[in-house]
């Protein structure tokens, strides 16, 4: 594998990005915009879970194109009408942009993500202006829209006829909607000593589809600090707090996404469509599709996600792949991607490894799924060596009889300590790695939008000398008693390679017609591990988020964690402003 080394190089230095500074933002999860009436045709429902992904059961044929973005609810387990859903005040459980489109069925990615996602589950286009949807209400062929496409040959003035034709016809399809919202903000942070900073800083929640009526699309959300201060012995360096890690697990980025063209292409804080085991890369992707099955493209940046297994600070990750596909989603359906990549510090190479990433599915039954790395051999930086094998590998196998029960089996494997930061344990986010070796789960949902989870299996991994139980188990009430309080439980206990203990978190949230938003939540975590002096760690943050008329809003978080490693108290204020509308070319 040798080899790999010249290709990273020159991409390393294409797409080398250096990890951005101080972004802030689990907060930055609360929705932004007030949920609108659509049309009947507006509202589909996922038919099967993927890592990562949602499959729909409309596709090209009901309107849905690549780039458009769609909220998801669970359905009404009582069995009331799914058209009445955007009316209820639910808070939606996730975004997903679709990336994908067949004629009857489409994929999207999920963009954010407040609690587990079942089959079954209602998605619903985001439409924001009541204009739009009146509109679209009346138009008698408002099931029928023609797919907007991008002509990339001819003369220069057909190309505007027709884009003059489609823009008509399609009125205030999503896909020409620009919604989002940016505002300013200031933080304070207190730690013990009489360390204090203050931020001051912008935030960015976008939405920006089919950008003046093209195939490009800008979304995601981004927080940052624009400028600092500290006084006390911490040198003029704010700490780092839970908020600025949680927040380089999410997107923004400008996407390309044509089903028309041979070309795709992303650039900003993106994750490989094409694989999206590998880490979140600061930088971009570029695929060109051979034909209507293989594509092949490189992809490169730093790597600033600290969920990632092998997170290193100011590392950046380049390589190359091929992926291949066939199926549909109501049928079988295959996809294969393999490739190879390099990762640096300091610009020096410290991974070369090849990658491959499959799944075999059969409509929302039955699913095969595995992601692997293989590494060659090297001497890392510490002056530990590793030779040629396998060094990380992650399957499972999905089999759900009926939308309310589905069973899971897995199996994670880790030759090499994981180096992601232990801190986010107690989130939720790194519970893929909690569970090495082999486990096995169900899920089931109960009515009065009760769920129950658990996975059980027992950790054995190449630097354990013996095997060890690790237990989940989680609890979510979709609602209390009639009162819009959602609550989400959940409960850990792992022994792993890197180091054993127990997590717990909860979850307590509250929407008002989706004009006024109040969330808390705690958690704490127990560690004993040989690459962290975080042993024990809580936190407890709150956050409220309203709006002031049409088009203003105001955001309020309290934060307060304690742990060797992390130990403050965090408050933060952002008066911003939201838009909506029609983009107009």
């Amino acid at each position: 594998m040798s080899g790999i080394r010249g290709l990273a190089l020159i991409c390393l230095v294409l797409f080398g990005v250096c990890d951005s500074a101080a972004l802030a933002g689990q907060y930055g999860s609360a929705q932004y915009g007030t949920a609108q009436q659509s049309a009947p045709q507006n509202i589909f429902h996922v038919k099967y879970i993927s890592e990562g992904s949602v499959y729909l059961d409309a596709g090209r044929n009901a309107g849905l194109g690549e780039g458009m973005i769609l909220h998801l609810v669970h359905a009404d387990p009582n069995g009331g009408a799914t058209e009445s859903v955007r009316f209820q005040g639910v808070e939606p459980i996730a975004d997903v942009r679709i990336f994908s489109v067949a004629d009857s069925s489409s994929a999207a990615e999920i963009v954010k993500s407040r609690e587990d996602l079942i089959v079954g589950d209602i998605a619903y286009l985001d439409v924001q202006s009541i204009q739009a949807r009146e509109e679209k209400i009346n138009k008698a062929d408002s099931e029928n829209y023609p797919v907007v496409v991008t002509f990339s040959y001819g003369d220069p003035l057909d190309e505007e006829i027709r884009a003059t034709t489609v823009s008509e016809k399609t009125g205030n399809l999503p896909e020409n909607q620009i919604r989002g919202r940016f505002g300013l903000d200031a933080g304070y942070i207190a730690e013990p000593g009489g360390v204090n900073s203050r931020q001051i800083g912008m935030l960015i929640d976008a939405d920006i589809s089919r950008i003046a009526g093209t195939h490009w699309n800008f979304t995601g959300y981004w927080r940052g600090d624009l400028t600092t201060q500290s006084t006390g012995n911490q040198g003029g360096v704010p700490p780092v707090t839970l908020s600025d890690l949680l927040n380089r697990t999410y997107h923004l980025g400008l996407y390309y996404q044509n089903p028309d063209s041979v070309v795709t292409m992303g650039v900003g804080r993106v994750f490989l469509p094409y694989a999206p085991s590998l880490s979140t890369i600061d930088g971009g992707y570029f695929g060109y599709r051979l034909d209507q099955r293989m594509t092949v493209g490189v992809f490169g940046g730093s790597t600033p996600d600290p969920t990632s297994w092998s997170y290193a600070p100011d590392q950046r990750i380049a390589g190359t792949f091929v992926n291949y596909t066939f199926g549909d989603f109501d049928h079988w359906r295959f996809s294969d991607t393999f490739g190879l990549a390099a990762t640096s510090i300091a610009w020096h190479i410290a991974r070369e490894f090849a990658f491959a990433e499959n799944t075999i599915s059969f409509g929302h039954l039955f699913s095969i799924y595995n992601a692997l790395q293989a590494d060659n051999a090297r001497t890392a930086l510490n002056g530990v060596t590793y030779g040629t094998g396998l060094t990380q590998s992650f399957s499972s196998v999905r089999f759900q009889p009926i939308h309310l029960l589905t069973f899971d089996l897995n199996h994670n494997y880790l030759r090499n300590l994981p180096t992601f930061d232990p801190a986010l344990i107690s989130t939720g986010l790194l519970d893929q790695y909690l569970f090495q070796g082999l486990s096995g789960g169900v899920r089931v949902e109960l009515p009065l939008r009760i769920a129950v989870s658990t996975d059980i299996g027992r950790s054995k991994s190449s630097t354990d000398t013996s095997t060890s139980w690790n237990q989940m188990y989680g609890l979510t009430l979709g609602e209390i008693k009639k009162t819009g309080l959602q609550l989400d439980l959940r409960y850990t206990k792992f022994n792993s390679s890197f180091g054993q203990g127990q997590y717990e978190f909860v979850s307590l949230s509250r929407s008002l017609a989706d004009r006024f938003h109040v969330q808390l939540q705690a958690g704490m975590q127990h560690l004993l591990s040989a690459f962290s002096t975080d042993t024990n760690s809580k936190f407890v943050t709150s956050i409220v988020d309203c709006s002031l008329g049409r088009n203003y809003f105001l955001e309020g978080l309290f934060s307060w964690n304690t742990g060797t490693s992390m130990n403050y108290e965090q408050t933060n204020f952002t008066f911003g402003y939201r838009f909506g509308g029609k983009l107009r070319k």
